[in-house]
Order: structure tokens, then sequence, then C-alpha cells
């Protein structure tokens, strides 16, 4: 079978400053130059770019007029620059066409930014012209590329606008056209994020879905190519945040387990998007994440860890919230909950019974704005539903910690003047969560972190 790298370029390395842009066509001719086929790159929006087009479609919902127009002034600022004047005209018509569209989209938004509306503009503002873009920087380097319009998406999706769930079979039905330009010898720029309806509308993948494009186009082209999947980013992935942890040594994390990724993106690790970490398990395909200054400071995700590591990573997020609930309703939130906008981002602290014989349930959400956002839905399970603000969990990854014993112990002894709000000792399930006032999680996640060479210490063998 010909080798296909599917690369995915994420936001970080795309901020517009141009900083990026020759370094992103070096790996992607090298990766010309190594394979039989492509590459297909897929790009994420420029940094912060969703967010500024979720704040500009919110305005215009409400009626107050906020220009979309600077935010594509840099794509027309790098298009002078890195694009030759054979094509510039060409790229130039195909910007003001995605500009167009989300102007067009904006104008006629009512009280309501949502569904395919909303899908339309933080696509066609962020990695449809990025991907545009990257096509032509490429021509220009003299890269035989295209790039994929709408009209011939190869994901076809549900109709969850904002949260869609690729469809293989409907989807492999298009493959065709990805295997043409591949056979053509063709370099494929791709737009992250975006699916489409049988019907021809625009869906978004949520967010971090540029990881799931990258892997569903891996599932979909798996028996046509030998196909890796290589996820590019500005930083490498470690055993702890480098924000965080600033005077200790810190630990390049060679592999980790599907079930280790997913846990430490939920927690605060933001590695892989766990949609596509699902999905990748689910087709059996090992996932290489990379920074792209150092791609040998790679990490490998897959099935099986062949290292002996028991902590891979130490992880914390602050901004989470404990909802207390009558336990005869809990059933009800917890069923809402997870299906709830697919909302999967919320622990179990379990039952107790309090002095006036009430039973309540304990749930933490790691997403404090959420709650905000849906306090009245939440109350109306219960009207004496408690909610504690200003809570952070640290949590242990790590599969291997479910036969190591005395990591937790290792884990609480290193924070002894830190009031442990809850603890969720679970290593079965490859985590161990401390849950803290959202203020020392940082001072926690620094002095855990000093002791995870003592953690990683093989337990001695107890003698006969």
């Amino acid at each position: 079978m010909k080798k296909l790298t599917i690369v995915k370029f994420g936001g970080s390395l795309l901020d517009l400053s141009n900083v990026n842009i020759p370094l992103i066509v070096r790996r992607i001719e090298e990766l010309r130059c190594r394979d039989d086929v492509g590459p297909i790159a897929v790009f994420s929006a420029p940094k912060k770019y969703t967010d500024m087009l979720i704040e500009i479609g919110e305005s215009h919902a409400q009626s107050k007029d906020v220009n979309v127009k600077p935010l594509f002034e840099p794509y027309k600022v790098l298009s002078k620059k890195y694009v030759n004047a054979r094509y510039q005209q060409e790229l130039l018509d195909e910007l003001d066409l995605y500009f167009q569209e989300v102007e067009e989209t904006l104008a006629k938004l009512n009280k309501r930014f949502e569904g395919t509306n909303k899908a339309r503009v933080l696509t066609s503002g962020g990695e449809l012209p990025t991907a545009a873009l990257m096509d032509y920087v490429l021509k220009s380097k003299g890269v035989n590329s295209c790039h994929i319009h709408k009209e011939s998406w190869p994901i076809i999706t549900d109709d969850n606008y904002e949260n869609a769930t690729p469809i293989y079979e409907a989807s492999k039905k298009r493959v065709d056209y990805l295997v043409g330009l591949l056979e053509e010898g063709k370099v494929i720029s791709q737009a992250g994020f975006l699916g489409m309806t049988s019907d021809g509308l625009e869906t978004v993948l949520d967010r971090g879905g540029s990881d799931q494009v990258a892997v569903f186009d891996s599932c979909l082209l798996k028996d046509k190519y030998e196909v890796d999947t290589l996820l590019l980013k500005e930083t490498p992935v470690q055993s702890a945040d480098p924000a965080v942890v600033t005077n200790q040594k810190l630990r390049n994390i060679r592999y980790m387990t599907y079930n280790e990724a997913v846990k430490a993106t939920i927690t605060g690790m933001k590695i892989v998007q766990s949609a596509a970490v699902r999905l990748a398990r689910e087709s059996k395909l090992p996932l290489t994440v990379a920074p792209i200054e150092n791609m040998e400071m790679s990490t490998v995700i897959h099935a099986k860890d062949p290292t002996s590591e028991i902590v891979k990573c130490i992880t914390g997020t602050k901004s989470c919230a404990i909802l207390t609930i009558n336990n005869d309703r809990s059933k009800s939130l917890e069923d809402c909950l997870r299906l709830w906008e697919s909302y999967e981002d919320f622990l179990d602290l379990g039952t107790e019974i309090l002095e006036t014989g009430k039973v309540v349930r304990d749930f933490l959400l790691l997403d404090a704005n959420f709650v905000k956002k849906h306090e009245e839905q939440l109350r109306s399970f219960d009207e004496q539903l408690e909610i504690e603000y200003g809570v952070g969990v640290v949590t242990l990854i790590g599969d291997r910690m479910k036969h190591s014993p005395g990591t937790a112990s290792i884990a609480i002894s290193a924070i002894p003047e830190i009031n442990i709000k809850r603890a969720v000792f679970a290593p079965h399930t490859s985590q161990i969560i401390l849950v803290l006032n959202e203020q020392d999680v940082e001072t926690a996640v620094r002095s855990i972190h000093a002791k995870r060479s003592k953690m990683n210490k093989p337990q001695r063998k107890a003698k006969a």
C-alpha cells in the first residue's frame, strides 16, 4: 500500500503573524518527499479566530453591528507576502467570496447565533480561508497542491449543526474524490472543523474538531493507503503545563494510551479532541502528536503502553463547579447532562447523607461557564439545587496506577497545607482526582509534580 500522512496544523501555529508559515510549508514538503502520495494538510482556524467570530455573531444576533472585515485583512496581507502574482487575484477573489458569505449570514441573524448559520460564519471566517491561503502559498512554492471546496466536501455528518458526528458510510461514498486528487499527485489543503449534511448544510465538529477531521480522513482512507495521522502543535506533550510548573524539569511523554489521552484532555491538558481520540481507538489508528519546531519530541497515542511509567502527567483546571442535588432527582440530571449538547465534562462525586437525613448527590462539572449559562435549566431539576463555584481540579493520569498502591498517598502528602474539598480515588479509570479551591490548583500541581519521580519508582516486591 502507498504511504500517506494526514497532518493537522493547530490554531496556535496559525496566528496570521506569518511566523510559522515557512515552517509549515517545510513540514509539508518533507512529508511530500517522504511518502508516496499526499500529504493531506488539515488547518485549524487562526489563533483566537473562532472566539472572535462567536463574539461577532452573538453581537449581530442582538442587532449590534460589529465589522468582520478586520478579520479578513491579515489573510490579504499574507497573500501579498507569500503568494506570487500568478495566483494573487485568484486567492483575493476567493477571500472576498468568504467575506461576503460571512457578512450575508450575519445580516440575516435574528436573536440567535446558532445552527448552520453559526457553522457557516465560523468556518467561512476561519478554517476555509486559511486552507485556501495555504494552498496558494504552496502553489507559489512550486508544490502541486489544491484545496477542497464545500461543494465537494468529503465529510458528511448528522444534523447536529454545532456538535456534529461524521457518518462513515455516507462519507465513504465521497472518498473517491480524495483518492483521485492524491493519485494525481496533489498535496491537499483542507479546512478543519467543517462538516456538511447530506443536503449541503454546514456543520461543525465541536471545539477542537479539526483533530476529528484529520482522524476521520484517516478512517476513510486507511483501506486504500498506509496512513499516518500527525497532529502538529506549538509545544510537546509534557508531564505538566510548562506555564504552571516553571521551576522543575518536565518530561516529554513519549507514549500515551487512548484512555490516558482522553482523561488528560478532559481535565485540563488539551492534547487531542476527545471525540477524535475515541474515533481513533474505534478504528485502531495510532496518533502522533508533535511540536512543529522539534518533531523528535513526539507523543504516540495508541492502545498499548510500552513504558513502565505509573503517572504520566499531572493536570490542573480552574473554573469548575459542584452541583449538590436531591438524590431522588439526580438520575434525571445525570441523563440530561449526558445528552445535553453531548456534555461529557462532569464527574459523579457520589452521595452523602446530611445531618437532616436528606440524601444528596454531588456532581463536579469542569466548566463553570457551562453551569452559569444553563443555571436556570439546571435548577429546574431541583429548586433546592446548590451550586458551588470557585472550584478547581488537580488530576493524576496513568493507566498503571491501578497496579501501583501508594500513588494517592504520595500525592496527598505533597500538599499538606491545601484543603482537599473532595477526592475521587479511581486508579482503575486511570485517574486520581483532587477537588480544591481554584486558587490552590497551580500550587498543588507544582507540589505533586515534584513527587512524580517518586510515584514512578517501581514498587519493591515483598519478601517471601
